[in-house]
């Protein structure tokens, strides 16, 4: 790569996400992904579950099916969604990149070709596995239109490390091939591609990385004085601002939404719902526009500092904690907004989590939010939280609990690859010490309810939540240090479900729950427990692959099973168990 920028960009994404073994091709492919989807979902997400290339991929590197405001890797996660909000928001997102300094006609036609090949009914050419399950759940989301309140939104991306000079010959072709794509009536705007060459690249990575730093203008506003919170809450002004001043706090560089002002939102855009579709219809109507600062509970912001210089208010590390719906639906209008259109504006000045977590709890309950949006604001995981602090000098390399949902940006000691979200400890903990694996595919939401009484209750030991996480990062890690296949990855769940059966059983008078978890340091010891354990489920899929495949077996409670039932008659982990009881020396 000629571009020395770029270059060290992609270095420092490589290092973040210990990407250090892919060739420069493959981890361009994975930088273009996280930047691009990064900026459409403002949550954590597997990179791995948006590459798409490596043959018969139609031409398409990354891909990601956002449902009701969640990325979806499974066609069985829509009916929860259907079940949940009653309806269905969709937006497909497709991506190709090259590492190259051109941009090529031919390369872009591929591309275009290869996604109506993937919206018409059969295929016209081959399709890899992961090309396929994108297809399984375009095809259930289209078989579920009658809970499409809008059609779905189709984004593409076209994507180099050179310079985009918006050459005639491209533009016309892909003009060409959308108008193709149009005709299949199946979108709710006209496609369109976006090209995006090496500098909105390295300005999509600044932005990512950065603190978010903004001015609002706010002709007048007052401060709210001597409220309980004193000493906790440094200020808070209450407000009118004009609309459009309020859109230029919310969008990027390049005049996209800034999704990244959400994360402590409790939820994601909802699409148009029927309290969207109240302010959308608001919005389009002049006379009633003008009384939105009257019909609207108006947008809450809670920031680490601001700053007031005359008429002007400085945000440093702000997020929109209420106002997500709000602000998508003034922003999909925004070219209707007039000038005299106002919005109300609260501005918290605080730094305190548990004020924070009560101002989004308290301004979160004027619209129905399921009780799961709430759960990570609950006092037992703050206290899961400061467990898993409490460990981090203890077992290396550390992981950390993501309470809300980055709260680790911007800290150069914390690696993306060891933070543990809110959703990956639910499936976590329920693959292993609720021993249902077969069920990680469903949205995390579901699981959480369907569990409600036997998880994060009082009671249940912090050392489980902690020791089936690790289990899961550290068997991602020996994917990433290539010791075990990408099919064992997609089994991470059942491989972690029998290390953890296997070791637990060791626990006795003399080897405790903290010895078990510092032997886990012992990066050869665990690597081959989790080798062996890979290796063990393969042989089971190859000894009754005649009734199991390997998609099916990964989500089927008989697979589960098996294992459990083939545990007990076999030695597989055995030498390893005794090395830890009889070579381990208490400290």
């Amino acid at each position: 790569m000629d571009d020395t920028i770029l270059k060290s960009f992609l270095d420092d994404f490589s290092n973040c996400y210990e990407l250090e073994k892919e060739d420069e091709d493959l981890l361009f492919e994975n930088f273009v992904n996280y930047c691009i989807v990064s900026k459409l979902y403002p949550r954590e997400f597997l990179i791995e579950d948006l590459s798409t290339g490596g043959g018969d991929d139609l031409g398409i590197d990354g891909a990601a099916v956002i449902i009701n405001g969640n990325i979806i890797t499974d066609e069985e996660e829509i009916d929860y969604f259907v079940q949940q909000n009653g309806v269905l928001d969709v937006v497909f997102v497709f991506i190709q990149s090259k590492n190259s300094s051109k941009f090529k006609g031919e390369q872009v036609g591929t591309f275009l070709y290869g996604i109506k090949s993937l919206f018409d009914e059969a295929p016209s050419a081959l399709e890899n596995d992961k090309i396929q399950k994108i297809r399984a759940i375009k095809n259930k989301i289209y078989a579920k239109s009658i809970n499409l309140e809008r059609l779905p939104e189709l984004k593409l991306y076209f994507v180099t490390a050179g310079e985009w000079k918006s050459p005639e010959n491209i533009v016309g072709r892909a003009g060409r091939e959308l108008k193709d794509i149009e005709a299949k009536k199946i979108f709710i705007r006209t496609p369109s591609i976006e090209f995006i060459d090496a500098e909105k690249l390295k300005s999509s990575y600044r932005e990512l990385k950065r603190k978010i730093v903004k001015e609002i203008t706010i002709a007048s506003c007052i401060a709210i004085p001597d409220f309980s919170e004193r000493n906790r809450v440094n200020q808070a002004l209450l407000g009118c601002v004009s609309v459009k001043s309020y859109l230029s706090l919310v969008e990027t560089d390049d005049g996209k939404l800034s999704k990244g002002l959400f994360y402590d939102n409790v939820r994601d855009f909802q699409g148009i719902n029927s309290v969207n579709k109240e302010i959308d219809k608001t919005l389009k109507d002049p006379d009633d526009q003008n009384l939105l600062s009257l019909l609207n509970n108006g947008i809450t912001i809670i920031a680490k500092k601001v700053e007031r210089i005359g008429t002007k208010i400085k945000l440093s590390d702000f997020q929109i904690v209420n106002g997500c719906q709000t602000t998508n639906i003034l922003y999909e209008n925004r070219g209707v907004i007039s000038d005299g259109t106002n919005i109300v504006i609260k501005i918290i000045e605080t730094e305190d989590k548990e004020v924070t977590d009560k101002i989004i709890r308290a301004t979160n309950r004027q619209t129905e939010v399921k009780e799961e949006a709430f759960e990570s604001i609950k006092t037992f995981h703050r206290d899961l939280q400061e467990f898993y602090k409490a460990k981090a000098t203890e077992i290396l390399p550390a992981i950390y609990y993501e309470r809300r949902s980055k709260e680790f940006v911007g800290d150069s000691k914390v690696k993306p690859t060891q933070i543990i979200t809110l959703a990956s400890q639910v499936k976590a903990y329920i693959s292993t010490v609720l021993v249902q694996p077969q069920s990680t595919h469903r949205y995390f939401g579901e699981l959480l309810n369907a569990n409600r009484e036997r998880i994060f209750t009082t009671g249940t030991d912090f050392n489980d939540y902690y020791y089936s996480a690790l289990l899961v990062n550290r068997i991602y890690m020996c994917f990433k240090r290539e010791l075990i296949k990408k099919l064992h990855l997609s089994y991470r769940y059942h491989i972690a479900l029998i290390v953890y059966k296997k070791t637990m059983k060791m626990i006795s008078k003399n080897f405790s729950y903290t010895d078990l978890l510092r032997k886990t340091n012992d990066k050869e010891w665990l690597s081959k427990v989790i080798v062996d354990s890979a290796n063990f489920i393969e042989t089971i899929l190859s000894d009754n692959k005649k009734q199991f495949s390997p998609h099916k077996a990964v989500r089927s409670k008989e697979f589960t099973n098996l294992i459990l039932n083939k545990m007990d008659n076999c030695d597989v982990l055995k030498d390893a168990c005794q090395y830890v009881t009889q070579g381990f020396s208490l400290v």
